[in-house]
Parts: structure tokens; C-alpha cells; sequence
């Protein structure tokens, strides 16, 4: 019966972190749209960054490759994107657990892809958004 319980154990273990990994307690720099592509090939079954995440790369056209991530330990920076049109990819982060930075992004029109982000635990700017379109 000890087995039973036992086996019954490891494979919730097993399973839970199956769904929820947590990775890069240092954060990221994504400057490119192939680091972005390869993040999940690169970083396989990561949903959180614990560290900071900072996305600014002229080249960076979409963040579909970050579709993956559901919280941030740290802050997210986005800046200095000068092709990034919106924010689809980053849809199922609910949660940032620090600063949400978005500047000097010159194409960005809109936050689509922030929808289900529910809490920020610090600060939130908004600045130098040229193209906003407002409701």
C-alpha cells in the first residue's frame, strides 16, 4: 500500500513541474527576433523567468516565441523596438513580479497581448508610445 501512495507522489511531482518550470534566476536579453524564435527550443518546458527580462532589438518583429510564459519573478522591459508592431506572444503572463517598462517603441500600436496579465508587483510605465491607438 506504502508503494502505492508512494508512486501516487512522484508522479504528481513529476507532473507539476511538467506545467510550471521556472528558469534564468539571472533573466534574459532577447536584442533579436531569433533569440525570441529559439527560446523555447533553447529553454524547453521554461514558463517562468525568474530574473529580469529585457526585449530591445531593431530586428524584433513579433514575440510568438515567448508564447510560453506565464509569470515573471523579476521585471520586463520592453524598449527600443523599432519593428515591434504589438505584444501578441506574451498573452498568458498573468502575473510580473516586479516592473513592467514599455518606451521608445516606435511602430507599437497597441498592448494586444497583454489581456490576461492580472498583477504587477511594482511599477508600471508607459512612455514614448507614438502610434498608440486610442479607444
Amino acid at each position: 500500500m506504502k508503494k502505492i501512495y508512494l508512486f501516487i507522489f512522484i508522479a504528481f511531482l513529476i507532473q507539476a513541474n511538467i506545467y510550471s518550470q521556472s528558469c534564468l534566476p539571472e533573466g534574459i536579453t532577447f536584442i533579436t527576433q531569433a533569440q525570441i524564435d529559439s527560446f523555447q527550443i533553447n529553454y524547453p518546458g521554461c514558463s517562468e523567468i525568474e530574473g529580469d527580462v529585457l526585449i530591445s532589438g531593431n530586428d524584433i518583429t513579433n514575440l510568438n516565441g515567448l508564447s510560453v510564459l506565464t509569470s515573471l519573478g523579476s521585471n520586463l522591459f520592453i524598449e527600443g523596438n523599432s519593428s515591434l508592431i504589438n505584444l501578441t506572444g506574451l498573452q498568458n503572463i498573468t502575473s510580473i513580479n516586479g516592473t513592467l517598462r514599455i518606451a521608445d517603441n516606435a511602430t507599437l500600436m497597441d498592448l494586444t497581448g497583454m489581456g490576461n496579465l492580472t498583477s504587477i508587483a511594482g511599477s508600471l510605465l508607459i512612455r514614448d508610445f507614438h502610434k498608440l491607438k486610442y479607444l
